[in-house]
């Protein structure tokens, strides 16, 4: 007896280890049932967070304080639609391919330091770096799907197309030209990347690629200069908003130069809460 207590059977270690080991088999499959349920997580995360950016986009102009940037942007973009076909019918022709091969460089280019950025935080495990690739990529699906809804409602003719050119609600809803997406992409991207590296050479860097990005479709006779002011206008707003939401409030205006005075006027009126 004193035998048997000292050392169990066989058949009763046997079966005492299963009841230890049991669970071991079923964790891989429990590994594998979570994945699906993490990835559709995040998914419906990232659509909700850009219905609420749309939302709050769609709704901005229509605040009683950004009424005089309403009428401030609505009025220059009459003014330019005014003379549209006569500023572009004066670029040489020559220009057309040139001009197109800059923009498209630049927005690549634009969207290449976006996404070099990310993966460099990712890489050295820079929080803020990789923050600022999400929110250039949240930011740029915004300005998709906004430039598209307007270019499908708008439906303007582009240059070069015959005697309707410049005309709006023509039926092109598929490939229309106002807004310009180039320069709205470029803005976009520009400004997200600007506002999260806030210093001067960043910013000349930015805002040169996007203005040239802009430029050089009117001058490459794809657009007219309506629809680049319109698309550099919504970019700048919308990766504004991005680059700003959930931040803390902007400091005192009174403690601030008149350029950061007037950044943070255009903020408080995108960004509603």
């Amino acid at each position: 007896m004193a035998q048997s207590e000292v050392n169990p059977s066989d058949s009763t270690a046997t079966g005492l280890a299963p009841a230890n080991q049991a669970p071991l088999p079923d964790a891989p499959s429990a590994a594998k049932e979570s994945q699906p349920r993490s990835f559709g997580k995040s998914l419906g995360t990232a659509v909700k967070t850009i219905g609420e950016d749309e939302l709050h986009i769609v709704k901005s102009p229509f605040s009683v304080s950004a009424l005089k940037w309403d009428a401030l942007a609505i009025g220059a973009t009459g003014v330019l639609i005014a003379n549209d076909e006569s500023v572009l019918h004066q670029v040489p022709a020559s220009w057309h391919n040139t001009s197109i091969n800059i923009s498209n460089a630049g927005v690549y280019g634009l969207g290449a330091a976006a996404g070099g950025i990310f993966i460099t935080g990712l890489v050295t495990h820079n929080e803020h770096a990789t923050d600022t690739g999400i929110r250039s990529a949240e930011a740029s699906v915004d300005s998709v799907i906004l430039y598209a809804a307007l270019k499908a409602v708008l439906a303007r003719q582009r240059p070069y197309t015959g005697a309707g050119e410049g005309k709006f609600f023509s039926g092109n809803w598929t490939s229309g030209s106002f807004p310009s997406g180039h320069a709205t992409f470029a803005w976009t991207l520009a400004s997200v990347m600007a506002h999260e590296y806030p210093n001067w050479p960043m910013r000349l860097l930015m805002y040169g690629a996007a203005t040239a990005v802009s430029t050089t479709r009117v001058t490459g006779g794809v657009h007219f200069p309506a629809d680049v002011f319109s698309g550099s206008v919504i970019g700048y707003g919308v990766g504004t908003y991005v680059a700003h939401k959930d931040r803390q409030k902007a400091p005192s205006p009174h403690s601030q130069n008149r350029i950061k005075r007037a950044q943070n006027a255009i903020l408080e009126h995108v960004a509603i809460q």
